[in-house]
């Protein structure tokens, strides 16, 4: 196994509509699956985890949600990045009877369990930066713009 995170606008997904958190959920997971990054039991992980250990990050303005689950499920390590138009309900990692409108997710696939930790710190530093979380949501027409930014601080 490689230590290379996959990043590339294939794993970028504007979401329009309103989706529920298990089928957004899904719809990230199941990219992640038909690109090859992960087995099919990572979905149905996913969601297990999610509803056990919530993963949506309050900053009091742009909320992001980090799910992630077990290493087994990962076949090479790879992220997929949602940007929503409308926000989605998940429940605070911090706090988990509260719920938060979500308006970016960024799924992790990470195939070593200390990658977790380091991709998890470069998360919520990232996410510490809102004036770049907004021009993510300002500019999620533009694909390699995000792409880039995103590169530029996880990856």
């Amino acid at each position: 196994m490689s230590n290379v995170l996959h990043f590339n606008e294939s794993l970028i997904l504007k979401i329009d509509g309103q989706p529920e958190q298990n089928e957004l959920l899904s719809t990230l997971a199941n990219r992640l699956f038909e690109e090859g990054y992960v087995k099919n039991t990572y979905k149905d992980a996913i969601l297990e985890r999610e509803a056990a250990t919530p993963t949506g990050l309050y900053t009091e303005n742009i909320n992001v949600a980090i799910p992630h689950t077990d290493t087994k499920h990962v076949i090479e390590d790879a992220i997929v990045v949602a940007i929503l138009d409308n926000p989605v309900k998940f429940a605070r990692m911090d706090e988990p009877s509260s719920k938060i409108d979500v308006r970016i997710v960024i799924m992790l696939a990470l195939s070593q369990p200390h990658g977790h930790i380091e991709m998890l710190q470069k998360v919520i530093s990232f996410i510490q930066k809102q004036d770049v979380l907004e021009d993510i949501l300002a500019h999620s027409e533009n694909m390699d713009r995000v792409k880039s930014i995103i590169t530029q601080y996880l990856l």
